[in-house]
């Protein structure tokens, strides 16, 4: 079973937006958390890889949700739109 962890960064992206925002990429990442549990992934989230262990998903809105996902755990560790992520991961350290 995997385990499911939420960066530092990954909360502070979320604080900016609006309530209604907040709701649906909740939503968003509760059905992912489920789907990777069971190991089904639906086309829908659009998953990509990005590095070794580096990933995306799409929510509903144009928003992506970056996370790593190590063995048995996957650590989400930020939100945003393409060039907030593209940003970030210019930033980002995480070893592969």
């Amino acid at each position: 079973m995997l385990e499911f962890a939420f960066a530092r960064s990954f909360q502070k992206s979320m604080k900016g937006l609006h309530p209604h925002e907040k709701v649906a990429i909740q939503r968003q990442v509760d059905s992912f958390m489920l789907a990777m549990d069971v190991r089904q992934i639906p086309t829908g989230f659009g998953l990509k890889k990005l590095g070794n262990d580096l990933w995306e998903f799409r929510t509903d809105l144009p928003i992506r949700v970056l996370f790593q996902w190590d063995k048995n755990v996957v650590t989400f560790l930020f939100l945003g739109n393409h060039n907030e992520v593209q940003r970030f991961l210019r930033h980002y350290n995480y070893e592969s």
